[in-house]
């Protein structure tokens, strides 16, 4: 018996993996630079409330979107997708800069969120449809490596630019042009690529039947297929995301001490190289496992972080939330697009993320509020213990997953 087709099918580094690779880290470079915005907000004379109202109001827009995003995925393609996407942010980004009025400036924000959005979301339909069945979570933790790589650079390059005089107009100029330019050459290697109308090809569909598409509306798909207790996992994960963006640099200026480049540093290389290393546990240990341990180790991250007095103490907590991140993601993603049928698996992805950002605006309208008035680490001790509740509650919810010897059994999909 010939083992050509066996292995044809379980190929997923191929060229077209590759290309798509390379066009992720350059369009994460563009959005991490972006993590120095609240600059420009602040060289224009708002406040941190006003920035924080125009995150809510992105995050509201993501939300309304997310539904959308999926349907377009389905119907017009992750090719067609991406590149609508990167027109809006090209446009966002380049306007963003000669721009003072509060009202455009959310306007042109909340476009470039949801662009963004339509990308993201684009990238991890793609990253599953390309991958066979049983390695779907393997491909979208090996994309997620080109984010990682992504935001990286991005920072760093944010850094040289703000390196020098940040009275001036010029170096927001560069700021903003240089994030519309890494989204127009990732969005120039997609064009590049008829075959990724379809999302990678055939491998998606190799999972299952798909009978043809119909014309259910949104909220009659999501009521048949409801992704379950997946969805709290997507709300909780984002939530501890929130902290590394909104809450650690305050919490560490609060015990006495202002860097926390040493969390970063020890967090993304520790998420690069155990993805790298453990890329096939999601399909040798099973998902369910897999995204329950990492859970697990997480809430242990965050814990950690309780009761640090300087930037050393923060090695630990890095190493653990890199290593939660690591093992957390893919696993999410994958078995929350798995509860649609394939026809449907761009509504499915696009679900699960947007449960991530209602995780992020939880964050700012509740997580914020109890560390205003109980502290940072009575809301750390609060955070850690609901990612371990969510851990329990997801855990006993996908008992019979956990419980099988095959972790192939997954295959068929629990509430």
């Amino acid at each position: 018996m010939s083992l050509e087709p066996q292995a044809a099918h379980d190929r997923l580094y191929t060229r077209q993996f590759f290309q798509v690779f390379v066009a992720v880290i350059l369009f994460m470079t563009g959005v991490a630079l972006q993590f120095h915005f609240g600059q420009y907000f602040e060289y224009l004379g708002h406040d941190i409330d006003t920035l924080g109202m125009v995150v809510g109001i992105s995050l509201a827009g993501n939300l309304a979107i997310r539904l959308h995003i999926g349907r377009w995925i389905d119907t017009l393609g992750c090719r067609t997708t991406w590149i609508a996407g990167t027109a809006v942010v090209v446009v966002a980004a380049g306007s963003m800069q000669f721009i003072q009025s509060l009202t455009l400036i959310i306007i042109f924000r909340t476009a470039w969120n949801m662009a963004v959005a339509m990308v993201m979301t684009t990238v991890a339909v793609f990253a599953a449809g390309v991958a066979p069945p049983h390695r779907r979570a393997e491909g979208l933790g090996t994309m997620g490596l080109a984010g990682f790589l992504g935001m990286i650079i991005g920072p760093t390059l944010g850094d040289y630019i703000f390196s020098g005089n940040n009275e001036i107009i010029m170096p927001y100029r560069i700021f903003f042009s240089a994030t519309a330019l890494c989204s127009l050459g990732a969005g120039l290697i997609v064009l590049s690529m008829p075959s990724l109308k379809n999302c990678g090809g055939s491998a998606a569909q190799a999972d299952s039947d798909a009978p043809p598409r119909t014309r259910e509306s949104t909220l009659d798909i999501l009521v048949r297929y409801w992704p379950g207790t997946i969805l709290l996992v997507g709300v909780v994960f984002s939530m501890i995301f929130s902290l590394q963006q909104m809450f650690l640099e305050r919490m560490a200026d609060a015990n006495g001490f202002a860097n926390i480049k040493v969390f970063f540093l020890t967090y993304g290389p520790t998420a690069i190289v155990l993805r790298i290393i453990f890329r096939r546990v999601p399909e040798r240990l099973g998902r369910t496992r897999t995204l329950v341990g990492g859970l697990t180790i997480m809430a242990g991250g965050v814990l950690c972080l309780v009761g640090i007095e300087s930037e050393m103490q923060l090695i630990l907590p890095g190493f653990l939330m890199g290593a939660g991140h690591c093992f957390i993601f893919p696993s999410m993603v994958d078995l929350g697009a798995e509860r649609l049928p394939p026809q449907h698996r761009g509504m499915g992805t696009s679900i699960i993320l947007g449960a991530g950002d209602l995780g992020l605006l939880l964050s700012y309208m509740l997580l914020s509020q109890v560390i205003e008035r109980f502290g940072f680490e009575r809301g750390l001790t609060l955070l850690s213990g609901i990612v371990l509740a969510t851990a329990a509650v997801f855990a006993i919810s996908r008992r019979n997953a956990i419980l099988n010897r095959s972790p192939r059994g997954e295959a068929k999909p629990q509430i």
